[in-house]
Order: C-alpha cells, then sequence, then structure tokens
C-alpha cells in the first residue's frame, strides 16, 4: 500500500464534511509521515470522511522519509517510499481540526504558529488516553465538539505534563529503535481510529 504526502490545495470539500488530522514531529521523516501512513491505512477500512496529513517543524522541502522508516514500514506492508516532507505553516494548521505533536516542544511551536490552535493540538499519547474519558464521535454533534470535549478531559491544562506521552525521535539511531516507535504509532493510530468510530465508547 503506497502512501505519499498529499498537497494543501488537494484537500477540498467535495459536497460533504471533509476534515483534516494534521501529525507534526521535527524533520518530517519518520515519526509523522509514519503515523500519518498508519492512520490512513486504518481510515481506508471505514467510511470516515477524513484527511491524514503531515508536517514538520524544521522539515527541508521535498526531502523523502528516512531509508530506515520506509524500511520499519515494509513490514506493515505499508509503502512511504514516495513520501515528500512538508515544512509546517499557519496555513497547514489552520486547515486542521486536530493536531497531533509527538513531544512538547513541537506542541509549543505549533502554539506559537498559531495561538488559537492550542485547545486542538494534542500530544500523540495524550489524545489516545484522554479519549478513553470522553463520548464517542458519534454521539457529539460534530468532529469540532467531539475535539472540543478532549481538550475540556485535561482539566484546563494545555496538556497532562506526561513524557509518557510523547514518541521520542528514533532519527540517527539504530533500526531497532525505529521498529519500537513504529510499534507504537501503530498502537496510537489503531485506537485513534477505533474512538472516531462506533466501535470506541466511552462506557464498554
Amino acid at each position: 500500500m503506497l502512501f505519499g504526502a498529499i498537497a494543501i490545495s488537494e484537500i477540498v470539500k467535495k459536497g460533504y464534511c471533509l476534515y483534516v488530522i494534521l501529525f507534526v514531529c521535527t524533520g518530517n521523516t519518520c515519526r509523522s509521515p509514519m503515523a500519518e501512513a498508519f492512520l490512513k491505512d486504518y481510515f481506508m477500512k471505514t467510511s470516515l470522511e477524513i484527511e491524514v496529513i503531515s508536517a514538520g517543524i524544521e522539515a527541508k522541502k521535498d526531502a523523502g522519509a528516512t531509508e530506515k522508516a520506509i524500511r520499519v514500514m515494509k513490514n506493515f506492508n505499508i509503502d512511504i517510499s514516495d513520501h515528500s516532507t512538508r515544512l509546517i505553516s499557519r496555513d497547514i494548521v489552520e486547515k486542521a481540526e486536530l493536531v497531533i505533536a509527538m513531544t512538547r516542544p513541537h506542541e509549543l511551536s505549533i502554539s506559537k504558529i498559531q495561538q488559537q490552535a492550542r485547545n486542538r493540538t494534542f500530544l500523540a499519547g495524550e489524545i489516545v488516553r484522554l479519549g478513553s474519558l470522553v463520548s464517542k464521535l458519534e454521539e457529539s454533534p460534530s468532529f469540532k465538539s467531539w475535539i472540543e470535549e478532549l481538550h475540556s478531559a485535561r482539566g484546563g491544562h494545555m496538556t497532562s505534563g506526561r513524557a509518557g506521552d510523547e514518541v521520542l525521535d528514533p532519527f540517527d539511531k539504530p533500526l531497532e529503535e525505529y521498529e519500537k516507535i513504529a510499534m507504537r504509532i501503530n498502537g496510537i493510530c489503531e485506537v485513534l481510529c477505533k474512538l472516531l468510530t462506533s466501535e470506541a465508547n466511552k462506557n464498554p
């Protein structure tokens, strides 16, 4: 299965509401493109009308995913070899209803780009953890309302401050580290997909 970058100009409304989820890391070469590809793969099995994109705080324009990231994703039958890196911008952030950052510094950088994005920006592990405390998406009036409920679950803080919610950078590290990060990101994306479908329930 082949996944690559999608131009912001290609994210259009075609007679229905199309939401955008944005993953953010540093260089947009490993963590965020892996997350983008995993979540797209899960969404392909659903009827969700949600676009998934990724960008990097310090990304170089039109570079590719790291060789180790490409290699690890092949273990999941996902091909990200045609991924093209994207530098984050205000335009990209504004178009995203949900922003998922890999670390707290990324989260801070996003808030500096657009202050209003604070309430809809979450750490990768945080959104999954808080998701178990809120209603199903289908029980909310809208995707925006669901995000607002998720933000309220923080208890008034931008984040819970848990280092465990972060997904650390495997760049320049052994392949084994990439494999560990890929496994974690895959698990996060699987749970997030369930939170956004009828499979997830606040009260089992």
